[in-house]
């Protein structure tokens, strides 16, 4: 009787605060706000550290448990329909189903702390100086002109094998973590603690959803595709370090990777932050001169080398991730994209996965002042 009073109680209680959070969330920012700043860093200093004691991915453990679990409980659901003795299996669906419902609450309740109540933060201002204003072509083609620049120099100052490829050599993932405490002066929700970044077992399947990396809320941690291009990893693992201490809109854990990165001691971080936003800032500029292709090529040019670098996967480990495919990549990038964009849109924000892009207007907005 005691235990299924406590149970109940679980309940109720669990489902009241996910309620009353989330409402207060999408009430007060100053709310949200508070809770990254203070209660999101004690999260990252249990959770975090305990997960970070095992070498592999916890949350990629824990999706797939979860996975099994639901199957578990549709199957059991649909094997009462059809079995004639079902008070043998009663007392066993009862405890399974109780065991499913608080573990469903438990979820409920770690989700809205460490993910959704950060969808109402106030908004990083990339540029205090500045006020936030409507800029032109003019302004952002001077944006897009710095980043080839940048993306050409640094280029050219990669250490390459005999193959032509970017050879690193230091500590990737302890960089990345002493490039986020490199600007938690300007953005102090990133100072603290940092796990490891895990690559992910299952990067097979993240590459054919055109994943880099992924937060996982339920074990704090910071995950990685294992099969990228060299050049995105940095940028990649200070992207998911950002969602990890509290920021978790995609454009502003573009600009703190990209923040982080351009101000590391490292040329190869250097490098792999202005790669981070060249496409985003390059097809915005392409697109506000109504993509007129020949007033295009008056303008800097990308050097050849700096797309190579800047490549998801190469081709070699595409054709060794299609030969291993069990689901198409055309499905499984369908399936990520519409519940990304369903994701996104659930907690508020309605541009969906253009969000990605909208780093082009954060760093518009650094700039100003400085190249305009």
């Amino acid at each position: 009787m005691v235990k299924n009073r406590i149970y109940k109680w679980y309940i109720r209680i669990g489902i009241i605060l996910v309620i009353m959070i989330n409402i207060l969330a999408w009430l007060s920012p100053g709310f949200c706000d508070w809770h990254t700043l203070y209660i999101t860093p004690l999260i990252v200093n249990t959770f975090g550290r305990l997960s970070n004691l095992f070498p592999f991915s916890v949350g990629e453990v824990m999706i797939v448990l979860g996975i099994i679990l639901v199957l578990a409980a549709v199957v059991i659901a649909v094997a009462l329909i059809f079995l004639r003795k079902k008070s043998k299996y009663v007392s066993f669906t009862k405890a399974f189903y109780r065991v499913f419902v608080g573990i469903l609450v438990g979820v409920c309740i770690v989700m809205t702390s460490n993910c959704t109540i950060l969808y109402h933060c106030t908004p990083i201002d990339a540029n205090p100086k500045v006020a936030y204003r409507e800029y032109n072509v003019e302004e952002l083609e001077l944006l897009r002109n710095h980043i080839v620049e940048r993306c050409n120099y640094y280029m050219e100052l990669m250490p390459r094998d005999e193959n032509g490829n970017i050879v690193f050599d230091g500590d990737m993932k302890e960089e990345a973590k002493k490039a986020m405490r490199g600007i938690s002066d300007e953005f102090p929700k990133l100072k603290g603690y940092y796990p490891n970044v895990k690559d992910m077992f299952f990067s097979d399947l993240m590459s054919q959803a055109y994943i880099g990396g992924y937060y996982f809320p339920f074990s704090m941690e910071a995950n990685a595709n294992a099969n990228m291009c060299i050049a995105n990893y940095p940028a990649v693992y200070c992207h998911e370090l950002s969602h990890l201490h509290g920021y978790i809109y995609e454009d502003e854990a573009n600009y703190l990777a990209y923040e982080a990165c351009i101000n590391s001691d490292s040329d190869f971080f250097k490098y792999s932050g202005y790669l981070s936003v060249l496409v985003y800032v390059d097809n915005a500029y392409f697109e506000a001169i109504g993509e007129d292709y020949f007033y295009y090529i008056t303008q800097p040019m990308v050097d050849e080398q700096v797309w190579v670098d800047n490549a998801f996967l190469t081709d070699e480990t595409w054709e060794e991730v299609e030969e291993d495919a069990i689901i198409s990549t055309d499905t499984v990038e369908t399936m990520s994209d519409e519940f990304t964009e369903t994701t996104l849109n659930l907690n508020g924000v309605e541009e969906g996965m253009i969000s990605y892009s909208l780093v082009v207007d954060l760093l518009l907005q650094k700039y100003d002042g400085i190249l305009y």
